[in-house]
């Protein structure tokens, strides 16, 4: 079960959709929401020059208040009022946020956030979000662009992603709440590797856990006929309408991914549908 919510925010305008779904959740679980509204300091202290004048850095410190503060007025107006929620101004240095973000989200049970990637995000949004991703072990809830999901129930029919990774061994474990609640669940192996007669199929252990979560998939072995493994797992949720796909979170190094692109990227860029990640 989710006990405590995590929201961090920093835009009043392409946050709202992320409060709404936070919100709805928080209601539904009977849990604790816990929101951060972060005022972004222009100027970071360590890297000025010497001789940059004092009003300068305290009109760098007063704006970011004056941002979090009207953070905070913003999401209290949105919330229901029979949520528990606790909102809070975060002032931080620019350099700082990733850092700041990573202990703010530190202790929750479900990191609700928006898209990172992708046009039309902002300029703090790769950072704020790689910063969540890489800086704490918290499981992710990350909301589509186009959202028509109800909130109000759980997802009716959900789709796992499976590699046999730690990264998707530890989104499945994060995820179990929501896959036992479904109607159904999908897991989804793209290409996976040749056995021996003697040895188990793909995904019959991680079926076997499931069922004693009380989690009974039907496995789906998918050949590779797309060139992006995300394309595939996007049209394959489309067909079966899945209300959301449960994956693990940069199996490859930041660096790869961030050059070469990759499935974790290419999802967090277009979010077809509500994404759960862990890593």
């Amino acid at each position: 079960m989710f006990r405590t919510l995590n929201l961090v925010v920093t835009d009043s305008t392409r946050d709202t959709p992320a409060l709404a779904v936070a919100a709805a959740i928080a209601l539904r679980e009977d849990a604790h929401l816990d929101i951060s509204c972060l005022g972004v300091e222009p100027l970071p202290l360590d890297t000025m020059a010497m001789d940059i004048p004092p009003i300068t850095v305290g009109w760098g410190l007063s704006e970011a208040r004056d941002q979090a503060e009207a953070l905070v007025s913003w999401a209290r107006s949105h919330l229901p009022a029979d949520l528990r929620a606790r909102v809070e101004p975060v002032t931080v240095p620019a350099l700082g946020l990733a850092s700041a973000a990573a202990q703010l989200a530190r202790l929750s049970d479900l990191v609700v956030m928006r898209r990172p990637y992708g046009t039309g995000v902002g300029q703090l949004a790769p950072i704020l979000g790689e910063g969540l991703l890489f800086g704490t072990v918290a499981p992710f809830l990350i909301v589509p662009d186009e959202d028509r999901t109800d909130w109000s129930r759980p997802f009716s029919r959900i789709c796992l992603a499976w590699d046999d990774s730690d990264e998707a061994l530890r989104a499945a474990h994060a995820a179990l709440p929501l896959l036992r609640a479904a109607q159904a669940v999908d897991v989804v192996i793209v290409d996976p590797p040749a056995h021996a007669a003697d040895q188990p199929d793909p995904g019959e252990a991680l079926a076997l856990w499931l069922a004693r979560h009380d989690v009974h998939p039907a496995i789906t072995l998918l050949a590779r006929t797309e060139p992006q493994v995300a394309d595939l797992l996007t049209h394959f949720c489309r067909e079966r309408g899945c209300e959301a796909l449960v994956m693990g979170a940069f199996g490859h190094s930041r660096l790869r991914e961030a050059l070469l692109g990759g499935t974790t990227r290419k999802m967090l860029t277009s979010v077809p549908l509500p994404l759960v990640m862990a890593r």
